[in-house]
């Protein structure tokens, strides 16, 4: 039985009818559907950001903060004056060697000083009066020396006028030639004894530095047996006994060993990629697992130029300078989570880390609109969602540095579903 035509068009007319509504639907809550729907809002503005490079560090103590110290002089030790945990001051007696052999022979050297002072002694009087003796001896040989010249003179005139015998003549001659002889002779005694007397002089002169530096060496190995501590801290190990017997040999014998707490520094293992960002004055915030509830502060002093690797991983270490009372409280080998500022920005334009998202591999911001207030945290908003693609700058732990892309005031989602649910 055939359906009348003007039933099959109705029929017609009603399924294109009810097609038109679906895709009317769909159309509408796809509509729907592609806007976000913001769940929490933030604004655009100015703050401080840091950009900061999570490290690794380790407490532990200063170049010269641990000193072990040792004995230069051998023999059985008299007493020991320290323990273990015990506190002491630079200069304080901590042990002290028998110094019955050092205390002989700084005897012995104080008695050769004596004897070379002596010495001196008599060369700086006895010299003085002989070489005056040699004066007036010499000045007396030329006074002789002169009158048997002028006699001979007188001599050979008589005997030119035949007043006088040839043998007055000769015997004047002898008598001017002995003179001038003796002259002779005394002038260069006078002269030796000079000679002698300053090579006397500096001969006992040395022998008195001599014995001076043999008395101080001998002094200076006697303190030797007195110990003393050579900074302020807290001995940490005593490696010996009263009564038993050290021996100096080519190398000194530690007895002692003090650790100075104060002087601590913290050694940070900083990445190979973040080292070109770190410098000396960079900020530095760190913890230890013994203060939970405690942050310590800092600064960079130094980079050390050379890497270290651990587990096949290249770091640079950088030391940072405890004060005292942040030293005081830490222990050396205290392991500590860092925090190193990189980068400052004040009074930068920025927004909240948590309005970055990524949408189709890029990092996006979702603009609300602008409002007066500062935001809200909850609720949804009516007003248009657009995404858009800023230039950021300086990344900190909550916020990041703006350069292009948003103005002040702009408000962002922080929280928002899109249109696949996310």
């Amino acid at each position: 039985m055939r359906m009348p035509r003007l039933s099959r068009l109705a029929l017609l007319l009603a399924f294109l009818g009810l097609a038109a509504a679906a895709i009317w639907l769909l159309r509408a809550h796809g509509s729907d559907a592609a806007e976000p729907r913001v769940l929490q809002t933030a604004r655009v503005e100015r703050a401080t950001v840091r950009e900061e490079l999570s490290a690794t560090g380790t407490i532990k103590p200063e170049v010269g903060a641990i000193v072990k110290v040792g004995c230069q002089a051998t023999g059985r030790i008299k007493r020991m004056r320290v323990r273990v945990g015990q506190a002491v001051r630079e200069g304080d007696l901590i042990a002290e060697i028998d110094d019955r052999e050092l205390a002989a022979e700084r005897a012995e050297a104080e008695a050769e000083l004596r004897h070379a002072r002596a010495e001196l002694g008599r060369v700086e009087s006895v010299y003085p009066l002989e070489i005056d003796e040699a004066a007036a001896e010499l000045t007396a040989a030329r006074a002789t020396a002169r009158y048997a010249a002028l006699n001979l003179d007188r001599v050979r005139q008589l005997e030119a006028q035949r007043l006088t015998s040839r043998d007055a003549l000769d015997s004047a001659l002898a008598d001017a030639d002995v003179a001038a002889n003796d002259e002779r002779v005394r002038a260069a005694r006078l002269t030796r004894l000079r000679a002698e007397q300053a090579r006397a002089l500096e001969k006992a002169r040395e022998d008195v530095a001599t014995a001076a530096s043999a008395l101080q060496t001998a002094a200076v190995r006697q303190t030797y047996t007195q110990i003393t501590s050579p900074i302020d801290g807290v001995v940490s190990r005593v490696a010996a006994q009263e009564g038993e017997t050290v021996v100096a040999g080519l190398q000194v014998a530690n007895l002692i060993t003090i650790v100075d707490p104060a002087r601590l520094e913290l050694q940070i293992f900083v990445d190979e990629n973040d080292v070109t960002r770190v410098h000396p004055g960079s900020p530095v915030d760190f913890a230890v697992d013994g203060y939970p509830d405690r942050t310590f502060s800092g600064a960079v002093e130094r980079i050390a130029p050379e890497p270290e690797l651990r587990d096949d991983l290249v770091y640079y270490l950088a030391t940072v300078r405890l004060d005292r009372a942040t030293a005081e409280l830490l222990r050396p080998e205290m392991s500590a989570r860092c925090r190193i500022t990189a980068r400052v920005r004040e009074n930068a334009l920025s927004v909240p880390n948590a309005a970055l998202k990524w949408v189709g591999g890029k990092q996006v911001v979702f603009v609300v609109g602008k409002t007066g207030g500062k935001g809200t945290d909850g609720g949804g908003t009516n007003g248009a969602v657009l995404a858009a693609t800023p230039k950021l700058g300086v990344m900190g732990r909550e916020r990041c540095e703006v350069l292009e892309g948003l103005a002040e005031d702009d408000v962002v989602a922080v929280k928002l579903v899109l249109a696949d649910g996310k």
